[in-house]
């Protein structure tokens, strides 16, 4: 339900009382199908409002505070900043959200399954938009006349007679086909829910029943998140949530943890798709190798070169000079024909036997060491079968990094120990990553707290520690100090690793690290800081 109509309807209208009054701080894109446009509010704080393009499982989202790179970011539409916002609406008959601003400006946020993108209308006219194509300006030029959604259903679900006429002449067999062409605002999913609630009773009357519960839930949102699926978070405002959903009061705020239960799943998809896929790769190596040792053909061979030694002593008096191989009678097998035996023509028969002979012993050799080596290689085959089974129960980006430190020994006979690795070597810190661009790091002892804080952490990242308590030091770094979202959880991570952990409320400072320093004639760890902020937080192990 991430596009579905009357989501957006309720986003619109929770961005409409935060932001009537507002205006338009910035619009920038600081990676790939991703166009952020920062505001503030009617009440002065900072919001980013995040549309991502061309994603099936990412639309949009808000974020609290600023968070903008210096590098690599792009300035989108410079002409509406400092704009004033007079409110959010949503059109009637599509999934369109528009932002008036004034001087004529309008944003326009159309959010289609294939076809999302931002435009910039000014007096009436599209004049900029974030994917440039030739259909941007068509858009207008090409509109049909849709029926208004909300009034529409409105008027089947109070009309009984109404809707069972529609049905019967919307021109279909199809249920689903049917469902569709005369319910505007209804997209699959929609459909396919309320055909599900009807079960097999499809009549008119009984999917108009239906109906008319569904669409005064759609009315009422109940926002939910089911971060537990094998295919990936879901997202609905449906009144009958999944055991395992988390549940929220507003659209704006499920959104936001949708998206970052997404960017998990995807992340954790990506790196746990790798993982396996270098598993795999030893493992079909290993069987290779396995499959490679033949025991009974060495046997033979080892058999046939003690013959050969044996036959050719037989045969010491021989003509031997220049010969490549000789003829003799196999006395071993009197009924078998005779044999022609390769000889190496520099050496004579005597040394040509004693090759053979040590052929032999080697082979035999070579088959005890393959049978102790089999052992070992078996070992290693149950060892990736064992590593590729738990790997594919991994759902977050914490447990795959969990799952490296766990089974590192293992890993590291396999030379698959450095995959997570993205700093100049290996860092001593716990790593946490809050946001897809913040990532938390926690000391581990004093000495550790003191290497992350005076030789890791650079000027501007954010230094958090438990208040009046022992604790480790943290580093947020990829946020600033109006990112309050990140730092709430960054500080829920750092309570955890302090002595206060099982305390329900823990205060935790913070502040920029560069107003943090060494404290003279006290033991390491331990410093002064200067401007921190304080903040109640549950802890939580992250």
């Amino acid at each position: 339900m991430l596009r579905n109509y009357f989501t957006l309807y309720h986003l619109a209208r929770e961005l409409h009382e935060l932001l009537e009054g507002g205006f338009v701080f910035e619009v920038y894109s600081q990676q790939r199908n991703e166009i952020t446009i920062s505001l503030v509010t009617n009440t002065g704080d900072h919001v980013q409002l995040i549309v991502v393009t061309g994603h099936p499982t990412l639309c949009i989202h808000t974020r609290q505070g600023l968070n903008r790179k210096h590098r690599n970011t792009a300035e989108l539409m410079p002409e509406i900043s400092e704009k004033k916002v007079s409110g959010v609406i949503i059109d009637p008959c599509d999934r369109v959200i528009r932002l008036p601003l004034e001087n004529n400006h309008a944003i326009l946020l159309q959010l289609f399954s294939a076809k999302t993108n931002v435009f910039l209308e000014t007096s009436g006219r599209v004049t900029d938009a974030f994917k440039k194509s030739t259909s941007n300006v068509e858009r207008q030029e090409k509109s049909v006349i849709k029926p208004e959604i909300l009034g529409s259903l409105e008027a089947l679900v109070y009309d009984r007679a109404l809707f069972t006429q529609r049905y019967r002449e919307t021109g279909t067999r199809d249920i689903a086909g049917k469902l569709g062409r005369m319910l505007p605002g209804f997209d699959r999913p929609l459909v396919r829910e309320l055909l599900r609630r009807c079960g097999n009773r499809c009549s008119p009357e009984n999917i108009h029943t239906e109906l008319s519960t569904l669409f005064y839930e759609l009315l009422d949102p109940c926002p939910w998140v089911n971060p537990e699926t094998d295919e990936g978070p879901v997202f609905s405002i449906l009144h009958n949530p999944e055991k395992t959903a988390v549940m929220f009061d507003s659209v704006l705020e499920c959104l936001h943890f949708y998206h970052i239960k997404t960017w998990q799943y995807l992340k954790t998809r990506e790196l746990v798709h790798e993982l396996d896929r270098k598993l795999r790769q030893k493992r079909k190596k290993v069987e290779s190798e396995l499959a490679g040792f033949q025991p009974d053909k060495l046997r033979k061979q080892a058999d046939e070169y003690e013959r050969n030694g044996h036959l050719i002593m037989a045969n010491l008096y021989c003509p031997d000079k220049n010969k490549e191989n000789i003829t003799v009678t196999n006395f071993f097998d009197p009924s078998s024909p005779s044999l022609v035996i390769p000889l190496k023509p520099e050496l004579n028969l005597q040394q040509n036997a004693a090759a053979n002979f040590r052929k032999a012993s080697k082979t035999r050799e070579k088959i005890e060491g393959g049978i102790h080596r089999k052992a070992a290689v078996q070992a290693q085959k149950r060892e990736l079968d064992k590593l590729i089974a738990l790997s594919a129960g991994l759902s977050t980006p914490s447990e795959v990094r969990n799952f490296y430190e766990a089974h590192r020994p293992a890993l590291k006979i396999f030379g698959l120990e450095h995959m997570l690795k993205k700093e100049k070597g290996e860092l001593p810190f716990r790593r946490f990553a809050v946001t897809q661009k913040a990532v938390l790091y926690v000391g581990k002892s004093a000495k550790n707290n003191e290497q992350l804080t005076f030789s890791f952490a650079k000027p501007n990242d954010i230094w958090l520690h438990a208040r009046g308590t022992s604790g480790s030091h943290c580093i947020l770094r990829g946020a600033s100090m109006q990112n309050s979202t990140e730092i709430r959880r960054a500080a829920e991570i750092a309570a955890f690793y302090s002595a206060a952990k099982h305390s329900e409320l823990v205060p935790v400072m913070y502040a920029e690290k560069k107003y943090v320093r060494r404290a003279r004639n006290m033991p390491p760890g331990q410093v002064l800081l200067e401007k921190e902020r304080v903040i109640m937080v549950t802890p939580h192990k992250g």
